[in-house]
């Protein structure tokens, strides 16, 4: 098994998308984070869900968690109104966001290897090399972890 046979298609977004589409996105389609474009659409980056999440949160609050016991629901649906107006921009701008470019593995390369490269880098996506003008297809994290469980046997963790 290689890397193409585990790609697919994931969403894109750019920098514009805000907070609360990002979120959406992610719950809807159950991604492990989202790939981020350049201004020519083009993949760059990847975000971890979680970090589409801190968007949601305000600085304040992720700054001294305490502060979030004092909320109540209502409070807190307030603050994530907000959050319709935070964009990725915001987060790939936060310079305690450690951010590297997307990592990109041949189509060749062998689970072993995918897996090897996406741990070493600590990430849950990465492109697959294509021709020129083809669409970006993805490895994720839940696919090679499946695929690798297969390999194992039936494809069920065990213990």
């Amino acid at each position: 098994m290689r890397a193409s046979d585990l790609a697919v298609p994931l969403p894109l977004v750019d920098r514009h998308t805000t907070a609360l589409q990002a979120a959406r996105l992610v719950a809807r389609e159950g991604l492990t984070g989202l790939v981020i474009t350049d201004e020519r659409g083009t993949p760059q980056t990847a975000v971890p869900a979680v970090d589409v999440l801190g968007l949601l949160i305000p600085g304040f609050l992720r700054d001294d968690i305490r502060l979030a016991q004092v909320y109540d629901q209502k409070a807190a649906e307030e603050l994530w109104l907000d959050a319709g107006r935070r964009t990725l921009a915001d987060l790939l701008d936060d310079d305690d966001l450690h951010q590297a470019a997307l990592l990109q593995i041949e189509p060749d390369a062998t689970i072993l290897e995918v897996a090897a490269r996406m741990s070493h880098a600590h990430v849950q996506i990465a492109v697959v090399k294509s021709r020129p003008g083809a669409a970006p297809l993805f490895v994720t994290m839940p696919a090679l972890m499946d695929a690798i469980l297969t390999l194992c046997g039936d494809g069920r963790p065990t213990g």
